[in-house]
Formats: structure tokens, sequence, C-alpha cells
């Protein structure tokens, strides 16, 4: 590993500095960045704003035949809240550290999810454009805002706009996970978020009484069945092999009370009681069927239920290899000697509003033998795994538009 710093590197780093962190993201000055880095490379950009405030930019490379299908290559621009006290390098200055193995650590909150393969995007089109490879598919590298706040404001409203419309779309490469282990994954699917709220009225008075009839009597058998199911979906969780477990989680629907809301002081019995439940529900139950229950088990103890997305389509990118797309994309990995394993996303990602427009999106991240810490302290990636990234990158994309 060469101590000078690759310029690679410096443009990465120069785009984990700016400061895109919820709930005031510095979306304005990222944007101009991410044109700037468009225009240096020879990108045409363009910028969509479904809600002021909230930029999506876009960069074309333009292909040999731009009538045929392009291909999509999306990122988020936003990330999470730190909690800076935790940090040992500030997590904004996208520290470069040399570590014992003669590495480097890029340390920056957004260094793994997901700057980081936006940085992959930009440096592989540089490398394609350098070398004068010429492809025949229009490609567009998409940054969005807002991902990871659900991606109302940002790619939900994006994909139903003339401007995506009008991209042409026939395969989207999204948002992956980097892995821990010499085992890559292949997010082709995700659990379906189905967060519920149910709420009861019941009789109040003075807490030195015995009231009959309360809200939280109503409210108790409905908290018990559904922590009942928890227990049940941890029991299947656990019963998997713990090689497999993090790989098979998105098979298991997760259950987690997370607000309990009710009462003005101690000695008064609440009129009203509500509690929420975060549930991810996964593709292999039936959503409809699903959301039926809820609303059963509401109407069986009395209670008022909402479905805090009750629109929320389910999205699957069947790994069906008669689609050009799809089996270039699997080709590339396996002429690179890229182990890899389908997986179903237990989280949520901007590629289920690409899906419901009937692209194919799989996610993926070529960073290996990393320690998953998106979302955490300390967030990092090894200098070496980004840059053999930009290289898998170059594979991928000359060969999906090309195809």
């Amino acid at each position: 590993m060469t101590l000078t710093e690759p310029e690679s590197v410096t443009r990465f780093r120069q785009f984990l500095q700016i400061n895109t962190m919820h709930p005031t993201p510095e979306y304005r000055k990222c944007a101009d960045f991410l044109i700037a880095q468009g225009n240096d490379i020879g990108m045409e950009a363009s910028v969509v704003e479904c809600v002021e405030g909230k930029p999506i930019v876009i960069l074309k490379l333009e292909g040999t035949d731009p009538s045929e299908k392009s291909i999509l290559l999306s990122c988020h621009t936003d990330v999470v809240p730190v909690f800076e006290e935790f940090w040992t390098h500030p997590p904004f200055a996208a520290d470069r550290v040399q570590a014992e193995n003669g590495d480097f650590k890029i340390i920056a909150r957004g260094a793994q999810d997901m700057k980081v393969t936006g940085s992959m995007y930009l440096e592989a089109i540089r490398n394609i454009r350098d070398s004068g490879t010429k492809l025949k598919r229009n490609v567009f590298i998409i940054f969005a805002p807002d991902e990871e706040i659900g991606g109302k404001d940002g790619v939900q409203k994006l994909v139903e706009t003339e401007e995506f419309k009008n991209l042409n779309a026939g395969f989207d490469v999204d948002e992956g996970l980097i892995s821990p282990v010499t085992t890559s994954v292949v997010l082709y699917a995700e659990r379906t978020t189905s967060q519920v709220v149910f709420t009861a009225h019941g009789n109040t008075g003075h807490g030195s009484q015995f009231i009959e009839g309360t809200a939280i009597e109503k409210l108790l058998p409905v908290i018990n069945e559904i922590m009942a199911l928890r227990e049940k979906e941890k029991s299947r969780l656990l019963a998997i092999d713990e090689k497999e477990r993090s790989v098979r989680s998105g098979e298991i629907t997760s259950v987690n009370l997370t607000q309990i809301e009710g009462g003005k002081q101690p000695n008064v019995v609440p009129a009203t009681y509500s509690v929420t439940f975060d549930i991810r529900v996964t593709p292999l139950v039936d959503l409809e069927e699903f959301r039926q229950y809820l609303h059963d088990l509401a109407e069986k103890n009395g209670v008022e239920v909402k479905l805090l997305h009750p629109d929320e389509e389910r999205t699957i990118s069947k790994m069906d290899r008669s689609n050009v797309f799809i089996d270039k994309f699997f080709n590339v990995l396996e002429s690179r000697g890229i182990d890899y394993a389908p997986m179903i996303c237990p989280g949520a990602t901007d590629a289920r509003y690409v899906r419901t427009k009937g692209i194919p999106a799989f996610g993926f991240n070529p960073m290996q033998s990393t320690t998953t810490l998106a979302h955490d302290h300390d967030e990092f990636v090894w200098e070496s795994e980004y840059i053999k990234g930009i290289e898998v990158y170059v594979d991928l994309i000359q060969n999906l538009a090309n195809v």
C-alpha cells in the first residue's frame, strides 16, 4: 500500500466531508460537488427536485445507441446521525489512517452507508472514459436524498416522474452490504415495512379505584399476542445455523414494540392508550393476509388499528437468468471469482421503489473482509477494498452497458 494518497481516495474523502446528516443535511453543497465531479468526468448532469431543497442529481454517460434500455447506478446521499462522543475521529473529517497491516482506514459517517458506493460508481466511469472504451447503452448515476428516512421525498417520488420514465431503464445496481467475510451478498428483495399503531379507548377515573373497561386492559391482549409472535420469529431465527443467520435473517419477520403512549399523570387512569410495533414482514409471508391478521386482532379486542405504510408494495427481483441483464450481472461476478449469496434485505432501501416499475434491481457492494459498521461509531472502509471495488464496477458497468 502506497503512502501517497490516490486521487480516487482524495475525491472519496471530499464527498464524505460534506455533512449530509439528518435532520439538516447539506444537500445543496452535496449536489454541487457531484455535478462538478460529473462535469470533470465528462458526464451530463441534471437535477430533479421533486421536493424543494432535496435535489436528486442524475449524471449521464451517453452510449452509442441511446435507444436501448439504460443501466442505472443508484446511491443515496444522506447519512444517519452520529454520537460524536463515541467516535475516535471526527465523523466528517474523513481521516485517512494507516493501520498495522499497512492498509489505510477511511473513517467517516457514510464511509460504508453509502457514499463509498457512489464514489466507486464515479471512479469506475472515470476509468472507463479515460480508457476510451465506448458503451452501447446510456448509463445513469442517480444520487438521491432521504433514503435513511424512508425515501418519500426522494426515489419514491422520482420514479413517478417523466424524468425517470425517460431514463428508459432496463436494470438497476443499487445499495448493497459490505461483507465482513469473503462472500458478498446480492440483495434481490426486502422485508416489507409494516409498522402498526393500536389505540384503545376506555373508562377513566382516579388511580385509587378499580376502574373497569380501561384502555390498557383492552390493549394488553394485543400486546401479548404480538409479543408472542415476536418470540416465535426469534426462535425461528435462532434455529438457523449461526454461519447462515445473517444472510438468511430476511426470511424472518422482525417484530419490536417501539412506542407506548398514554397517561397524563400518575393518579389518573388514562382514557386512551396506544402502542406502536415496528414489523418487517418477510417476502415468504403473504403480505395481505398478514395485514388482515392485524385488523382482525384489533377488531377482536375492540381497539383501533392504523398501518403507517398501508400502500407499501412488495417487490422482488426474480433471479431469472433468462433476463440478459441479470445473466450478465452474475456472469461478471462469477468470472471475477466473487463468491456471492442471494439475500432478502432485512431492512429497506430505495431499490424497492425502482422495482415497482418492473425494473430488476439488485443491491450489491463488492467490498469484503470489512467489519460491518453502517450506522455505527467509527464507520470506516479499507482503502485497498475501495480501490479493488472500483475495478469490479468497471467490469460490471462495461458488461451491463454492452449487453
